[in-house]
């Protein structure tokens, strides 16, 4: 476990000099590969099979049956 725990410290603490050390990439670099930096498509009216809210319903609908059953 405290070799964990020093792996751990040495980790961060690389990633943090190397972070401060670094130059930040300009943002046209970034484009499109970064989230805050890609543009969104639209969703246009898609069918219900398509839809992640329908399978998210499904999903806990599922889930709780099995709750049911397994109690």
């Amino acid at each position: 476990m405290f070799r964990a725990l020093w792996c751990w410290l040495i980790c961060v603490a690389v990633t943090v000099v190397v972070s401060l050390l670094t130059k930040p990439k300009p943002d046209a670099e970034l484009a499109n590969l970064v989230y805050g930096l890609t543009p969104l498509p639209r969703e246009e009216h898609v069918s219900m099979f398509h839809s992640p809210v329908f399978w998210g319903a499904v999903v806990a609908v599922v889930f709780v049956i099995l709750q049911i059953i397994f109690w």
